[in-house]
């Protein structure tokens, strides 16, 4: 094989580990990943050819590699799935691995050229295909599951602070290739500063997995925190459900015990007297039982506690809830939901001036639930990515914790909000 050739399969080598962290952690959008790869192919035989033809210089060829670079890469930002920030991370890592791979392949081959039976190229070929083995090992074994948990829960300006650190990286490694540290340089300069620059490169390829596994523990340890106050929000909920049914079971005794009085009361009266009787025992049951909003006395003791609190703030409250005693859905799962859709409405009703509302809607239809919760509130959104978060400091955990009930097929939540009205609606799907 030629000197030639052997340039041509080796940027051919460069070109699958720049296409290779997309390729194996993403889906693609259209198409399948032959086809995508047919197309970065011609772009890179197209850039093969104008270098070959043209005979241009350093500079030039860099400008034409560094274009055809950003063509290659809006092929995988418009043909794979996933957010602008995740591709650049990973296109920013497969750059680095690459830089990095072509100076350590250089010096494999300045060192063994001498040693062994093969021209200088067919060493570096030799190289890169190990590292590009290598480098498939890692991305398989050990980025691709990171990537997809990194960015589904980073935000967009911790998505960017990720993608920073390849690309700092990257600057580095690539001004230093080509000046001081170029292999050029560094066979004139001898073992010591071939030494420090693997160094260099050994040390930054040791940052980049330090620092994604840090971001990636901390994250982890975010997510045990939320879900331990998930569980005592469980908790919480249950114990409620718990004393308001020790509540109701205490209402029937004390009914069952005073019934017997109301009937020797009853026996020894006239009939007028007992007119009378029976009339104020019926307005003292009317006081007593308060408003129904539904048949369901998990969510109505619910509607009854938030209808009591929007009161006392001065907030509307108005509730059309179609809901038997009966349905096909755990108490927890209803009390969850519809406890901090309740709340953060009130929450969001609080934080506002002027007249503010809650309106509630729901309905058992064949086989789900459909609940809609709207609400007045300041027009001020936080979001994280693509997540709407609480007002709170700490984002709240109500949102996160309807999505954690809603775990079954069919089960839904969307959020809709203009400048005034936040909207939420439940799809939760029968269980029992």
């Amino acid at each position: 094989m030629n000197d030639f050739a052997c340039k041509v399969f080796l940027d051919l080598i460069y070109l699958a580990i720049r296409m290779m962290p997309i390729f194996i952690c993403l889906e693609p959008r259209y198409g399948d990943r032959e086809k995508i790869t047919a197309v970065s192919v011609y772009l890179w035989g197209i850039m093969i050819a104008m270098r070959s033809v043209s005979h241009m210089d350093l500079q030039t060829s860099y400008a034409l590699q560094g274009i055809f670079a950003g063509i290659f890469f809006l092929v995988l930002l418009v043909f794979f799935e996933g957010c602008l920030l995740e591709k650049a991370f990973l296109y920013l890592s497969a750059w680095l691995f690459a830089v990095a791979g072509t100076s350590l392949n250089e010096l494999a081959a300045w060192f063994l050229q001498e040693r062994v039976a093969l021209s200088y190229w067919q060493i570096c070929i030799c190289a890169a295909v190990l590292s590009a083995c290598g480098f498939f090992c890692i991305i398989w074994f050990w980025l691709r599951g990171r990537v997809r948990i990194l960015f589904s829960w980073l935000s967009a300006r911790g998505g960017a602070l990720l993608a920073a650190y390849p690309a700092v990286f990257l600057s580095i490694l690539f001004a230093g290739r080509n000046t001081v540290f170029s292999s050029q340089a560094l066979y004139l300069r001898g073992i010591e500063d071939v030494l420090f620059f693997l160094s260099l490169c050994g040390m930054m390829l040791v940052l980049y997995v330090m620092i994604v596994n840090s971001i990636l523990e901390t994250m982890n340890r975010k997510r045990a925190q939320d879900e331990l106050a998930f569980a005592r929000q469980v908790i919480a909920r249950q114990r409620e459900y718990y004393n308001q049914t020790l509540e109701h079971i205490e209402q029937i005794r004390i009914i069952k015990h005073d019934f017997r009085h109301h009937i020797h009361a009853l026996l020894h009266m006239g009939r007028e007297e007992q007119m009378q009787y029976l009339r104020s025992l019926q307005q003292e049951l009317d006081i007593s039982e308060g408003e129904v909003f539904c048949r369901n006395q998990a969510v109505n003791g619910l509607l009854k506690e938030y209808a009591a609190r929007a009161k006392r703030a001065g907030i509307s409250f108005c509730v059309q809830m179609d809901l038997s005693a009966h349905v096909p859905i755990d108490d927890l799962t209803l009390c969850i939901v519809t406890g901090n859709l309740l709340e953060n409405a009130l929450e969001a009703c609080q934080r506002m001036e002027g007249n503010s509302f809650i309106n509630v809607r729901g309905r058992w239809l064949e086989d789900h639930l459909m609940m809609l919760v709207e609400n007045s509130y300041n027009g001020q959104i936080r979001k994280s990515g693509d997540r709407i978060l609480s007002a709170k400091k700490d984002g709240g955990l109500g949102l996160f914790s309807i999505r954690r009930m809603l775990n079954h097929p069919g089960d839904d939540l969307e959020l809709y909000y203009n400048g005034s009205i936040f909207t939420a609606t439940v799809r939760i799907e029968g269980r029992i």
